[in-house]
């Protein structure tokens, strides 16, 4: 059997963390845009493997890949309203020196385009 990954957290931990997101920005989106909005997105096991096996073949030249989850938004249709969502996008390391500090030490890779379309937790909840 494989070991747990070192930065696996408990499911308590994963609660309290949605608990304060909710606190602090999920009930501001909600005023905000005057409807519930997603707050998870699920991709199946077969489409991220999918999208890393892409991205490891076209990050052969590429040092230390990675993948960012950025947040976004979908934009209002007459029959839905804008809806957030996440979408990964490939990065690489920045050459040292590059950056210093606290600054990221990792940069889009812009020669792969990045990853949307799971599904949207509706209706949306606590963890």
């Amino acid at each position: 059997m494989m070991e747990k990954p070192n930065k696996c957290i408990t499911r308590a931990r994963a609660r309290e963390l949605s608990v304060k997101w909710w606190e602090t920005r999920g009930r501001v989106i909600e005023q905000s845009e005057k409807h519930p909005d997603v707050c998870a997105v699920n991709f199946s096991i077969a489409e991220l493997e999918e999208y890393l096996a892409y991205v490891k073949e076209n990050s052969q030249n590429v040092n230390d890949p990675g993948i960012t989850i950025w947040m976004g938004s979908y934009a209002k249709k007459e029959d839905k309203p804008s809806l957030s969502t996440v979408f990964l996008s490939p990065t690489k390391k920045k050459a040292p020196g590059t950056y210093e500090g606290d600054e990221n030490n990792f940069e889009e890779n812009e020669e792969i385009d990045p990853y949307n379309h799971g599904q949207g937790m509706w209706p949306p909840g606590v963890y």
